[in-house]
Order: C-alpha cells, then structure tokens, then sequence
C-alpha cells in the first residue's frame, strides 16, 4: 500500500471521527464543530480525548418508585399488625379503621412525595443548571432584577431538594416505626406483657403522619411561589 493510500485512509479515519464527535457534541454548536475539525488531522490523539469529555455523567436523580416501596411496607406491617391484634385485648389500640386510615393517609403522602421527586428529575429543578445560570447572568453583568430572579430560581431548587431528602427521610422512619408496631404487637399477643407501649407506637404513627403531611403541603406551596415581575 502506497504512501498515498495510506493518506487516504488516514483522512477517512479523520472524517468518520470528526462526524462522530460532532453529533455527539451537545447541541453541536460551534465547540462541537471546533472539535469535529480538530479530529480530521490529529484524530489519533483528539478523537478518545473529545468522546469521553463528552461522556457527560448524567444528573442524579431520585427514584419516585422509593415512596412506593416505603407504602408497600407501610401497609403490610399495618395489616399484619391488626391481624395479629385480632380477638385480644390489642384490637382496641389498632382496630382495623385506624389502620385504614393510617395507611390512607401514607399513600396520600407518599404519592405527593414521588410527585416532587419526579418533578426534581427534570431539567428545569437541576441544581448545577440554576447554579449555571446564575454564574452566567454575574459573567454577563445582567440587570439586578434578571439576575435576583435567577437567585431566586436557585433558592426554590435548592429548598425543593432539601425538602425531598427530608421527606424522604421522614417516610423511611415511618415505615421502620410501622414495622417495629407490628413486632410489637406480636410481641405482647404472644408474651402476655402490657400493652402501653402498644398505645404509645400507635400515637407516634398518626405523630408522623401527621407531621409529614404538614411538610408535604409546605413543599406545594413553595412549588406554587413565581418570580412577580415588577
């Protein structure tokens, strides 16, 4: 093979990776089509540099299917709960209505939850966005009003956030509370011990619904709060 064929084959080489950095170039603007020329001569060398930069890793996102898990638990435990406090001196600490509502108001929760947690995995919630932005409006010496609103945008993302992992938090000890009132009534059907403490996990969990219910709403209404222009 001639020098002159190898020089052919080089080229092609360079072409096929100049096309593939571009179109893997995000919004292939005019760094992407820097970059896809770039690789025509040098694609040896610039061609795995460019297409792993542009690897991206993508933005964490939070599993609304985590709140559904949390209720799955949530309504066993309760359920097995009343099963087993049925025909003693328990059922009247945990009777089936109770338990009902109880998990009512869970599922009630929990699918307000994985609604922000869905609406966070979207790019308009993306912190490093509203991070980005912001940078980009003080880069640019934007109005103080332009850039006041990005800063708000960035705050609301932020709290939005801190609210979901709280939450999130919040649900996980409710199930753990849950569960450990099922062992709990178990225990005293089976050991013959007294049911006070029965009573107290009980308020504990209509406690923690309650309050997560209370901090759910906070969350709607800070989802409802718009930058007003004036």
């Amino acid at each position: 093979m001639s020098l002159r064929d190898l020089s052919v084959l080089y080229l092609i080489a360079g072409l096929c990776c100049a096309v593939a950095i571009y179109r893997s170039s995000p919004g292939a603007g005019a760094r992407g089509v820097a970059s896809a020329a770039l690789a025509i001569p040098l694609w040896p060398l610039w061609a795995p540099i460019a297409l792993t930069a542009q690897r991206a890793p993508a933005r964490t996102q939070i599993a609304p299917g985590a709140a559904g898990d949390v209720l799955g638990r949530v309504q066993r435990a309760l359920r097995e709960a009343v099963e087993a406090s049925t025909g003693t001196p328990l059922a009247s600490l945990l009777p089936p209505e109770a338990a009902s509502r109880i998990e009512a108001e869970v599922a009630s929760r929990a699918a307000r939850h994985a609604e922000l947690l869905a609406l966070l995995a979207q790019e308009p919630y993306d912190t490093a966005r509203a991070e980005a932005r912001v940078k980009q409006l003080e880069a640019a010496s934007a109005s103080p009003r332009a850039l006041a609103t990005a800063r708000l945008d960035l705050e609301n993302v932020r709290r939005l956030r801190a609210l979901a992992s709280r939450d999130g938090r919040a649900l996980d000890e409710l199930c753990a509370l849950a569960e450990a009132l099922r062992t709990q009534v178990v225990l005293a059907r089976f050991s013959g011990h007294s049911a006070v403490d029965i009573g107290g996990i009980v308020s504990e969990v209509r406690a923690r619904v309650e309050g997560l219910g209370a901090a759910l709403e906070a969350e709607e209404s800070l989802r409802a709060e718009e930058p007003v222009e004036t």
